[in-house]
């Protein structure tokens, strides 16, 4: 997948709360404000992304998945597919227009960011695309209903898509212990390793750009480490089909130079090793 195909989304709430927990900026940065808790965005939400798509969320946690609505659909079958989590009181989403968790990657992917402190309502923000622009965005919510309940495919996504870029695994500032106990991303791709012996994966961990360039290439190839002994030791995948690269800040996504593309820079991808 071309870094070129990806588009992303900047939003932010009109009814304002206190910063998410999350995985902030590396480096020697500025003092930030106390970090808070993560609103629930659990519900049907009005969009004007992807030619209006309403989408269904669900959260657990810091963790948020869901779909577009799919009236049409056979039962069981998902519509267009959106995962994210609350990182440093930004809520990133990741969406794939037409991907449904199986027969192909679909449509171009697209990141979205929410900035939170209370009950949203509605969100604006701006929409980075491949060609520099920034339209702006406009989430409403429509009502509490989120849908029918589901696991998000994870480990699908990684085998038609070819890559997994995640903002789902979060670091504490400078640290490359993984926050939490438990990862339903890394259960779903070590349940794909086991279900197909032949796919080999690498786990690439990115900085932005943030302080010294060389100790963010270390801690970058150290998270991508501890990502891999989660996978093998909790997980039980095979880590000889597991390889590891810190890239630091050479592969950003978008611009460092606002707090936003950082957020969005800050990332571990899984792909399918070539």
């Amino acid at each position: 997948m071309s870094i070129r195909s990806i588009i992303f989304t900047i939003l932010s709430v009109v009814v304002f709360v206190p910063a998410a927990l999350g995985q902030a900026a590396e480096g020697k940065s500025k003092a930030k404000p106390a970090t808070a808790k993560a609103i629930n965005v659990t519900g049907k939400w009005n969009t004007n992304v992807a030619g209006n798509q309403d989408l269904w969320l669900h959260q657990e946690g810091n963790i948020v998945w869901g779909m577009t609505p799919n009236w049409d659909a056979a039962p069981g079958e998902l519509g267009n597919l959106v995962r994210g989590s609350w990182n440093d009181g930004r809520l990133i989403l990741f969406y794939r227009d037409s991907y449904k968790g199986a027969s192909g990657c679909g449509g171009a992917p697209m990141l979205l960011v929410m900035k939170s402190k209370g009950t949203a309502t509605r969100l604006d923000g701006i929409e980075f695309t491949a060609s520099g622009e920034t339209p702006e965005k406009v989430f409403e919510r429509a009502s509490p209903d989120s849908g029918p309940e589901f696991e998000y495919p994870y480990g699908a996504e990684l085998k038609d898509c070819g890559s997994l870029p995640t903002h789902e695994l979060a670091f504490d500032v400078n640290s490359d212990q993984l926050k939490g106990s438990e990862w339903s991303l890394l259960k779903s791709v070590a349940e794909l390793l086991k279900k197909e012996t032949g796919i080999k994966i690498r786990i690439l961990g990115h900085t932005d750009s943030t302080g010294d360039a060389t100790k963010n290439k270390d801690l970058s190839q150290r998270r991508a480490e501890s990502v891999k002994k989660v996978l093998a030791q909790k997980y039980g995948a095979d880590e000889k089909r597991i390889s590891t690269k810190g890239w630091g800040d050479e592969q950003p996504l978008v611009t460092n130079d606002t707090e936003e593309g950082r957020a969005m820079n800050r990332r571990v991808e899984i792909t399918v090793a070539r």
